[in-house]
């Protein structure tokens, strides 16, 4: 036996593991190839960092909707929870449409959300700035909670 044919039954031995190792390997060298590309590409043509005021508008106010009806209903389990876990959401969409805007805006606590004085000014700023908010909301309103 000769190294030639010593080769040969080494090639066809190994072939099916290369073509199985291809199979399953391939797809993955495809996406890094095209995260490659697309990273670089994505340079050229940034994404914003923020989603649209429009959309973060229709949020706050979707969210103010359900405090106002959640501070308004007769049912008193869990409440107190979900009025935190709301005013936290609120929190959160507050800051970053003042952060889309451009406008100061308190720091936020790690958990929860801001107190409702500091939570009722920055949605008083957000609505001087000109996001249209429903000015009949208990956040927004003068009366107290």
């Amino acid at each position: 036996m000769d190294v030639t044919k010593a080769s040969e039954i080494v090639a066809i031995m190994l072939s099916p593991t290369l073509v199985i190792g291809t199979l399953l390997y391939l797809p993955r060298g495809v996406r890094a190839v095209h995260r490659l590309v697309r990273s670089r590409t994505g340079a050229v043509s940034p994404q914003p960092a923020h989603p649209p005021i429009e959309q973060l508008a229709a949020d706050l106010r979707r969210l103010l909707g359900r405090h106002d009806a959640l501070r308004r209903s007769p049912e008193v389990a869990m409440r107190a929870q979900h009025m935190r876990a709301l005013e936290g959401a609120i929190t959160d969409c507050a800051v970053e449409a003042a952060r889309a805007l451009g406008l100061p805006c308190p720091d936020q606590p790690a958990r929860g959300g801001l107190a409702a004085p500091e939570l009722r000014r920055l949605l008083r700023a957000l609505a001087d700035a000109g996001l249209m908010l429903p000015p009949s909301v208990g956040l927004l309103s003068d009366k107290r909670l």
